[in-house]
């Protein structure tokens, strides 16, 4: 479901991803959880978010989707 939510940000004519954040588990860092400006997202490619810098996140390991402040999408993610 994250991806169909990043896919339409990225396409939309009338939404921007730049004004996004995402939220995903990165292990190994406090808290186990990354946020990373929109902008920072290249492209979509098979199952995986394509950063920038060529980095490959899996979307299934997103769990926040924030737009202009608004809540978009939200995974139920227990920490720990």
């Amino acid at each position: 479901m994250a991806k169909r939510v990043l896919d339409m940000l990225l396409w939309h004519p009338e939404k921007k991803i730049r004004n996004c954040t995402v939220t995903f588990i990165h292990r190994g860092i406090p808290g186990n959880l990354k946020r990373i400006d929109g902008s920072e997202i290249k492209s979509l490619e098979g199952g995986f978010m394509i950063l920038e810098d060529e980095t490959k996140i899996p979307c299934h390991r997103v769990i926040k989707i924030e737009c202009d402040k608004d809540l978009l999408w939200e995974k139920h993610y227990k920490e720990g």
